[in-house]
């Protein structure tokens, strides 16, 4: 096919004005404008993007392996290391039979969280695998040149040549408690002069789900985690290590979360970004090349509740990682947040990486997101809006100054309240935990424990929910019956409107049994319910004067249960507080609000029986 002849010859191209006509003739009397959505990174995505869009983008026409590096260095396919996350505890043999199981079992590597490395048996994990065919990662909240020490000691001993091992040391002070000391700088230092000579083990790590995982958005993920490279980068040099050795050991984690592009876009702006650093250091623009990106699903999307969902979740973060040309990942097991994973949900774990390559062939095309209008779109503005926030912080003086002087803990607790608050209201949605409950599900641990366990992350966006849900648990657990609401619908039965039905998916995402009743008439609904056995009634009705005159009717009611209104009083609160309502249930209401006062009579009942 000559160039002149393209496929479809016989349609005209469109513009993005004849999109955009197109479109509104569709809507009718809908403004185009409407359907823009507005993001947690304070982009605004339109409904549509075209050629227009990316025109004038320069990035859009490098080559993967061509700098900035935006489209990743790999030229040969788009392969990544599926590594499994290995807990160490004691001496770790244990541990380490299962790491070597794993790796026999369609894991690349092996990252070790290690907690106490002084009882680490070095000897044991020489023997089992081998560290110059595998990564494998090491972990580690304190003196990673001592380990380091150890573990070459013991590779010397066995005539093994620690230059060929692959891998990782993960020990990130900065990002963990915003600050290095002078020892642990040091301790760094020894790292890379250990490791100066082995390409392909990287000794300085950056772990951007320190953001993340608190509920940061993508723009603050990327820039916080830019700016704590360049803090290490500033203080390792100023200590001596040349740029050139600090620039070729640099590994970046970074966590992949539910929103799809985003996170594909995420990756591509990230090394665009870091190119941009390693020119203003006037450093080989190769170095950029050497950056190592790891991927782990999000631990801040991860849910207790209907916990299987969590191996859907985390097969999509999986496939928005590997699309962006991670270089390696590590897929959660679905059932991390309320007990150790076992051998089924490891196995299901390290699978999806594995069928991502082997039956989805993700391994094939490198940077398939490369030309669309927009994902190009999305990882400039992405880029723009980080790179802004970035500089930000430097002006502040760097990562370790804005940290603490609050900056940007205030930026993402900011986010975190929004996101939580989206996710109170339903407007964004968790499989499994505030829409689409499972009703039949039974908790696989104990709540009261779970909650007061030192393991359970409370900085997760379903955490709100799941402590209403585990509070109904407890009751039932007390009473032997689940809480029951019900939703009586007074009037039409077409005025069964959206306040009604967000209540009745609210009350059996918490767990209660609930149930919506039809009544014509407010002397039907009271006669019927004031010797109901309930501990909520929410009321629904387009008239106002049924509102008004069912209230004070259902006062006697024996169970006393707790009266809500659904429907947004605005000015009237005060006098609908009067006649007997406690609360207000509407979309965008404050549930939380509303499940303390329930929870607390609950409480009180219990403590009565």
């Amino acid at each position: 096919m000559t160039e002149e002849q393209k496929l479809f010859s016989e349609f005209n191209p469109a513009t993005a004005a004849d999109w955009e006509h197109k479109a509104q003739k569709d809507l009718r009397d809908t403004p185009l404008e409407s359907l823009t959505w507005h993001t947690h990174e304070n982009i605004d995505v339109k409904p549509y993007y075209s050629r227009e869009d990316i025109a004038n983008l320069p990035f859009a026409k490098h080559e993967p392996g061509q700098f900035p590096y935006l489209r990743g260095r790999k030229t040969n396919g788009n392969s990544w290391q599926n590594i499994q996350q290995v807990e160490v505890k004691g001496n770790g043999k244990h541990d380490i039979e299962k790491a070597a199981d794993a790796l026999q079992r369609g894991a690349d590597g092996i990252s070790f969280v290690i907690h106490n490395p002084e009882l680490f048996d070095f000897a044991y994990l020489v023997r089992k695998i081998d560290l110059t065919k595998h990564a494998v990662s090491f972990t580690l909240q304190e003196q990673p040149d001592t380990f380091l020490e150890h573990l070459y000691a013991e590779l010397n001993a066995c005539e093994v040549s620690p230059l060929n091992m692959k891998g990782s040391i993960n020990f990130d002070p900065i990002t963990i408690k915003s600050t290095i000391t002078h020892e642990e700088k040091k301790a760094i230092i020894q790292v890379l002069n250990l490791t100066k000579d082995s390409s392909e083990f990287y000794g300085v790590t950056v772990n951007g789900t320190s953001f993340s995982g608190i509920g940061a958005s993508i723009t603050q993920e990327i820039a916080y985690t830019l700016s704590a490279a360049v803090a290490y980068v500033d203080r390792l040099t100023d200590a001596g290590e040349p740029l050139e050795s600090v620039l070729r050991n640099m590994q970046f984690h970074m966590a992949s979360g539910t929103n799809y592009f985003f996170e594909i876009a995420k990756l591509r702006a990230l090394r665009l970004l870091w190119a941009a650093v390693v020119e203003a250091y006037k450093a080989d623009p190769e170095l950029a090349a050497k950056l190592r990106i790891h991927s782990s699903t999000s631990s801040w999307y991860q849910t207790t509740l209907d916990p299987y969902v969590n191996m859907l979740r985390t097969t999509t973060e999986a496939m928005a990682a590997v699309i962006s040309g991670c270089d390696s990942l590590t897929v959660t097991p679905f059932d991390s947040t309320f007990k150790s994973s076992d051998e089924f949900s490891e196995r299901i774990a390290r699978n999806v990486s594995i069928i991502l390559k082997e039956e989805a062939y993700l391994d094939k095309a490198i940077d398939p997101a490369a030309g669309s209008y927009y994902l190009e779109s999305l990882t400039n503005a992405l880029a723009q809006k980080a790179w802004k926030l970035f500089k930000e912080v430097e002006e502040r003086g760097g990562f370790e100054e804005a940290y603490k002087d609050g900056f940007i803990l205030g930026t993402i607790t900011e986010v975190s309240r929004r996101k939580f608050r989206n996710i109170a209201t339903g407007r964004e949605v968790l499989v499994g935990t505030n829409k689409y409950p499972n009703p039949k599900e039974q908790l696989p641990f104990d709540p009261e424990e779970l909650i007061q366990s030192s393991g359970f992350d409370t900085t997760r966006a379903s955490y709100p929910t799941e402590i209403m849900r585990m509070a109904t648990e407890l009751h039932r657990r007390k009473l032997q019956r689940h809480p029951k609401v019900i939703i009586a619908v007074i009037g039409e039965a077409v005025q069964r409107h959206v306040n009604a039905s967000f209540a009745q998916e609210f009350f059996t995402c918490a767990g209660f049994d609930t149930e919506v009743q039809q009544y014509a008439t407010v002397e039907e609904a009271s006669d019927k319910l004031t010797n109901s056995d309930i501990e909520v009634l929410v009321v629904s009705s387009s008239e106002s004067a049924f509102v008004r005159e069912f209230g004070p009717r259902i006062r006697n009611h024996h169970a006393r249960p707790t009266v809500i209104l659904a429907d947004n009083p605005e000015h009237m609160k005060d006098e609908m507080i009067d006649n007997g309502y406690e609360e207000f249930i509407f979309e965008d209401c404050d549930m939380s609000t509303i499940m303390n006062v329930i929870n607390k009579k609950l409480h009180g009942e219990g403590n009565k029986d």
